[in-house]
């Protein structure tokens, strides 16, 4: 552990807890921890978690009451993990329609709404409170020490956050961050972040894996030579092929991780797992069920469904998030950790679209700016030729005219103004044949 790290550990980042009423440190420290204990007593205080998260929505949130009681669910039986399914599902509908007052309530702590479409394509607020906030921050840390990257480390992180306000400022300082816009990923800009990547002796990079992709395909074709130590990717789906780009260009194994915008992380890899992910069973009890919320065997592909094992200021109790997955049999890591295994993640197709001036539109480019119009339910980006994209939306009720100029501008102006944009209002968009949303499809050929 290097001097700073242990300074970072130990004195900068508790002070800033201290000051901003966090306590990201205090999980990051029990976190790393816990992923060391034995898979029989991660799933013992799994239990308690679920126990504790079941009745505290049943008492504080009218939402979960009276779902519960409508089911004629006896909380009471919810004794463990595994009796989760005794539960219904919750979809973001269901709690888009209780907003805020049925499914929220006053934890005591700070809060904020947080806006997030995640790779759905339909908007949607939560309330995350600090302390929910600090967990998923502390899993963040862990799950980029599975990278070999330590707290202090100086890195490259591509991002959404066009405006970086005085605690993330901070912050950057502290973690020696090197943020890099991902709305921007025109060639001259991949040469600027390659470039920072050389001066700043950078050995990490973290991000987008659509934007990994990117930087390491414009790496290759400058002949960029710099070895990397370590990767970490997030948000869109890792592909097969944008792994061994990227892994290509920066001659370092890309660790993939897996959250959701809803203040959950979920799982990530490790160097040992095989591909499989490690879920953060301290803070998620993570099921995969049939469509009608039963458990599918391990190996089959099912619907992902989360809880979140802090009731927070909104909980998330068999959270349909959207996704599929595979669970795996039971297996444990050889890296050690007991946590529980994600054979894979699937149903998170995305596309890159190319604009005009060259620069390239990843899915968070369009999901961090639809996020904030919620009269748009879904949408979807479809290019089939360079200069224009279509954009289909399904409204809701309270959609006008205005919100599709005010997002067509800021596509334009964040994107490329040289972009023609059509847009048109349908009733639904159907899902893929294999049972996926893409809701950024490009049939430009690179």
């Amino acid at each position: 552990m290097s001097i700073y790290t242990a300074m970072c550990e130990n004195v900068l980042l508790p002070l800033a807890d201290y000051a901003t009423r966090n306590c990201t440190m205090h999980y990051y420290r029990l976190y790393s921890d816990m992923q060391w204990l034995g898979r029989e007593e991660l799933q013992r205080r799994q239990d308690e978690l679920v126990r504790e998260t079941v009745r505290t929505a049943y008492a504080d949130i009218p939402f979960y009451r009276e779902l519960y009681d409508r089911h004629g669910v006896n909380i009471a039986g919810v004794l463990k993990a595994e009796d989760l399914s005794l539960l219904p599902m919750v979809t973001k509908d269901m709690l888009r329609e209780a907003y805020p007052h049925s499914c929220t309530r006053d934890t005591g702590w700070p809060w904020r709404e947080y806006c997030t479409s995640g790779s759905s394509g339909s908007p949607f607020a939560v309330r995350v409170d600090n302390e929910t906030m600090s967990m998923a921050r502390a899993l963040m840390f862990l799950r980029a020490n599975y990278s070999g990257w330590n707290i202090g480390d100086p890195f490259l992180q591509t991002g959404m956050t066009l405006e970086r306000g005085a605690v993330k400022k901070l912050k950057d300082i502290l973690l020696r961050v090197e943020y890099a816009s991902a709305f921007d990923l025109s060639d001259r800009v991949l040469d600027r972040y390659l470039d920072l990547i050389d001066s700043k002796k950078l050995d990490y990079v973290m991000g987008y894996a659509g934007s990994l992709y990117c930087v390491a395909t414009r790496a290759l074709e400058v002949g960029f030579n710099r070895p990397l130590t370590g990767i970490v990717s997030w948000g869109d789906n890792l592909y097969a092929h944008y792994r061994e780009r990227v892994e290509s260009a920066f001659k370092c194994r890309v660790t993939d991780t897996y959250g959701c915008g809803e203040g959950i992380q979920i799982a990530a890899q490790c160097g040992r797992s095989d591909g499989a992910y490690h879920i953060f069973m301290p803070h998620v009890a993570l099921e995969v069920v049939d469509d009608e919320g039963n458990p599918v065997p391990p190996g089959q592909v099912g619907n992902i469904v989360l809880t979140r094992l802090h009731p927070g200021a909104m909980p998330l109790i068999r959270y349909r998030v959207g996704d599929l997955g595979v669970k795996s049999a039971g297996e444990t890591c050889p890296c050690g950790r007991g946590f529980e295994l994600l054979a894979k993640v699937e149903g998170r197709d995305t596309d890159v679209v190319v604009t005009p001036r060259g620069n390239r539109l990843i899915v968070h480019f369009f999901t961090g700016i639809f996020e904030y119009y919620k009269s748009i339910d879904t949408f979807k980006v479809i290019q089939e030729e360079r200069a224009r994209i279509t954009v289909l939306i399904v409204p809701r009720p309270d959609f006008k005219p205005e919100h599709w100029t005010s997002l067509k501008s800021e596509i334009l102006e964040k994107g490329d103004p040289e972009l023609v944009i059509d847009m048109k209002l349908v009733d639904e968009i159907p899902l893929e044949r294999s049972n996926k949303r893409r809701f950024v499809v490009s049939k430009v050929g690179r």
